[in-house]
């Protein structure tokens, strides 16, 4: 019997079964979507070691590239994309505050956190693959190698705390926002970015919906689910938003028909993310016409001390 980690119903027989597309994981993994909050679970349960086992040398979020010109293009891309997102939710909900402390769970190469210490942020990330925290290392933020479940954060020190799609691969996502509760300052904010389980891409691809990222995404969030998850987490404030990504529809596409991803790495990666810029005019009028976009943002507030 296995239950939901969001609200404890026990959960149904799975509904969604897919191969992993992106990395080839042997095996097949599945999908039960709980009734009760429509939280979706990946099946089999997993603990920490078989779960560090689905992040290949190669995984992009965590890959350095050594070819100057395919590390060139990817870091004009990233410099790019972190412009954008800063105006975006959930980071544009920082606009207006005076830098403070902030920590990124998940963080990656550290990216973001670069973005925001150049912007007077004392950053704090949270990563738990070696040679990423090694980056971050490098670019002389503080990183706390591991997952909130084995690292400690100072209690009541930070102004905010950032999951950039980072949540849904955590086996225990009520725990660690929990765990980032304690951490916040009093009225300090959780930003929250991770795929719409209630998104029109996820029902209609189904195994072959690109964000669900099978074995890698332990938990799928739609809207009432997030929302559900914070406040049980002892948050207030819950604001949510949805957003259109550009590599999601085309992406979906390639893995229906072709089954896994025909460009996993390198230039031809930074090509075709690039290319998919020009169906997001496409994305955009189908979100318009069929339901959700495929992006879910939310920002919540730890309570102000009374």
């Amino acid at each position: 019997m296995v239950t939901c980690p969001i609200c404890s119903a026990v959960l149904p027989p799975a509904s969604i079964r897919s191969p992993d597309r992106g990395n080839a994981t042997p095996g097949h993994f599945e999908v039960s979507i709980c009734a009760d909050c429509g939280v979706g679970v990946s099946l089999p349960l997993v603990g920490p070691s078989e779960l560090a086992a689905f992040y290949p040398s190669g995984y992009g979020p965590h890959n350095q590239l050594e070819r100057p010109l395919v590390s060139l293009i990817s870091r004009v891309i990233r410099w790019w994309q972190g412009v954008l997102a800063r105006r975006r939710m959930p980071l544009a909900a920082l606009h207006g505050r005076a830098p403070g402390r902030g920590v990124d769970i998940g963080a990656g190469r550290g990216d973001t956190a670069a973005g925001l210490a150049a912007r007077g942020w004392r950053m704090t990330t949270v990563e738990p693959s070696p040679g990423a925290a090694a980056t971050i290392r490098a670019r002389e933020i503080d990183v706390r190698e591991g997952v909130l479940g084995t690292i400690e954060l100072e209690p009541a020190a930070y102004d905010f705390a950032l999951f950039e799609h980072s949540l849904e691969h955590t086996t225990d996502p009520l725990g660690d926002l929990r765990r980032v509760h304690t951490a916040l300052k009093a009225g300090g904010l959780v930003l929250v970015s991770v795929p719409n389980f209630g998104s029109w891409q996820r029902s209609l691809f189904r195994g072959a919906w690109f964000a669900l990222d099978l074995p890698r995404h332990r938990v799928h969030f739609g809207g009432p689910a997030l929302e559900r998850a914070l406040r049980s987490a002892g948050f207030e404030e819950v604001a949510l938003q949805r957003s259109s990504s550009a590599v999601g529809l085309p992406a979906s596409v390639q893995y229906a028909l072709a089954g896994r991803c025909l460009f996993p790495e390198g230039l031809g990666l930074r090509i075709a993310a690039g290319l998919c810029v020009l169906t997001l005019p496409l994305t955009l009028a189908l979100d318009r016409l069929l339901g959700e976009p495929d992006t879910l943002h939310a920002v919540a507030r730890r309570p102000a001390a009374a």
